[in-house]
């Protein structure tokens, strides 16, 4: 009986930790760093992202002193990027912009606007 419980544990587990560790498919990019937005929140689409088989290190980055890029996955924006621009890092706000905007000009796809990507409701 207790080898049966805990077989239960385990599978429940199983299931339920990468559930709850999972990213939501689209989520609003909502740092507090940036204090009072003036513009409605962006809203991110990951899972497109992930499907149109990005390359995670685009985004998720971290360069070493030879600005090679290690790869960042579950680091967060603000962990670097600061309300201000600091020593060498652009500001959060700045990198966003600058990060969405050109891959989306490189890739021709994806808004470059103000009001496309932030969508009044």
């Amino acid at each position: 009986m207790t080898y049966i419980k805990l077989l239960l544990v385990v599978l429940v587990l199983a299931v339920f930790v990468p559930l709850a560790h999972s990213q939501d498919d689209t989520f609003a990019l909502n740092h507090s760093e940036l204090g009072k937005h003036q513009r409605p929140l962006v809203e991110f689409n990951h899972k497109l992202h992930a499907e149109n088989k990005l390359d995670c290190t685009r985004c998720h980055h971290d360069f070493d002193a030879f600005l090679n890029n290690r790869g960042g996955e579950g680091q967060t924006c603000d962990s670097c990027h600061k309300k201000e621009a600091e020593d060498d890092q652009p500001s959060l706000k700045d990198a966003f912009h600058f990060q969405c905007k050109t891959c989306h000009e490189t890739m021709k796809t994806g808004p470059v606007t103000c009001g496309e990507c932030h969508v009044r409701k």
